[in-house]
């Protein structure tokens, strides 16, 4: 992806999340850090995954306000790798966003940067939406393996 893919995503998931999620301003400006520094965003297709793939969905929820305002800046809420902090027996094929509203579309981005891993063109909702039981993940009786990146 590039500078300006990330950039018509955050101004899309804005428009489409309608507000929802909180701004995708503050994950953008991170975004082009990182872009600055070296690190770079892949896409794939969810086709492109074995159904035996395990993919880490990324999200925030809460008042969006507060946890740009605080856990940022807590380190337990920075990526880590897979192998790391004893999630080790897991390893993701790849990282996708569970909502396309607000900031939680960037954040993906930010953790596939830092994991070096690709995000998946696509998220469990295709819009921004209030309760994690919403997600297609649940509707469709998926098992998550909760865990922290």
């Amino acid at each position: 992806m590039t500078l300006d893919d990330i950039e018509s995503l955050a101004v899309g998931a804005w428009i489409l999340g309608t507000a929802a999620g909180g701004s995708p301003y503050l994950g953008l400006l991170n975004m082009r850090r990182l872009y600055v520094e070296g690190h770079r965003v892949e896409l794939i297709s969810p086709f492109d995954l074995q159904d035996d793939d395990r993919v880490a969905i990324v999200s925030n929820m809460g008042a969006p306000l507060v946890g740009q305002e605080r856990l940022a800046d807590q380190p337990q809420h920075r990526p880590r790798r897979p192998d790391a902090g004893g999630i080790s027996r897991w390893k993701f094929r790849a990282v996708m966003s569970l909502e396309i509203g607000g900031n939680n579309s960037i954040q993906p981005l930010m953790a596939a940067a830092h994991l070096g891993l690709p995000v998946v063109d696509a998220d469990t909702m295709g819009r921004a939406y209030p309760e994690a039981q919403m997600t297609s993940v649940a509707v469709g009786g998926l098992q998550p393996y909760p865990c922290a990146l």
